[in-house]
């Protein structure tokens, strides 16, 4: 049987109005289809947020509140067409990529929590960050997206455009499945359960640093893999 990283995988990114996964929404969406073999599909486009985005998150990713209210799909129609698009990724058993899953699973989450859609089971997700934490913990150095890239010898051009940074996460996850056996060679469906125990085990683990350092301590939704929050994603994010 081939093995996760040599079948097909969906690349799932947002940018959005800021960082908070709850209340932020998004700006951009893309969903990467690549099907192991060099083809595949990208769905990406803009999105109209319904409020101003902030100067701090148009910094991040070039996204003005006038060009989103000019180009961008409503926020209702945009869950409707990410989730059809998931939906497929289910049947098909093909697994979600999301690089720090809790931020972009849980934006989507909340995203359909609000359009009234029924939450996802999120079975079948691969999460870079939370594996490669896992297998390389003493590494030193960032591991966000870019630093990742460079760490694994993942080409990354135009950061922050959510079709690029879905793409970018694709191709990491296969190296790494590819690299580190311990995580490559399991089902994505047990990996997915092995990963909500590897990104609870760090939470414990950067807790107990951020006390030590007189740091305000991790929120509980903090220790939460894939989605930050449950209970309908608190109520449909009235939080």
């Amino acid at each position: 049987m081939a093995s996760w990283f040599d079948g097909p995988l969906v690349g799932l990114d947002f940018e959005t109005t800021g960082t908070d996964p709850l209340h932020d929404v998004p700006v951009q969406v893309a969903l990467v289809w690549c099907d192991g073999r060099g083809g595949g599909r990208t769905a990406s486009w803009l999105v109209d947020p319904g409020c101003d985005v902030p100067d701090g998150a148009v910094a991040i990713h070039g996204i003005s509140g006038e060009l989103a209210r000019a180009e961008g799909w409503p926020l209702d129609l945009t869950a409707v067409r990410v989730r059809r698009e998931l939906e497929k990724a289910a049947r098909e058993a093909v697994p979600i990529v999301a690089m720090n899953a809790s931020f972009d699973v849980t934006i989507a989450a909340a995203l359909f929590a609000r359009a009234g859609l029924p939450p996802m089971d999120w079975d079948l997700v691969i999460d870079p960050l939370v594996i490669d934490r896992y297998v390389d913990p003493e590494r030193p150095g960032k591991r966000r997206l870019d630093a990742l890239c460079e760490h694994y010898g993942i080409a990354l051009n135009r950061a922050h455009d959510a079709g690029v940074d879905a793409a970018a996460a694709v191709a990491l996850a296969r190296e790494i499945g590819r690299r580190w056996p311990e995580a490559g060679r399991l089902d994505p469906g047990h990996l997915t359960e092995l990963q909500r125990t590897w990104h609870r085990s760090w939470a414990e683990s950067f807790d107990e640093y951020c006390r030590s350092e007189g740091r305000p301590p991790l929120d509980p939704d903090d220790y939460l893999w894939p989605v930050r929050c449950s209970t309908d994603v608190a109520l449909a994010v009235g939080a």
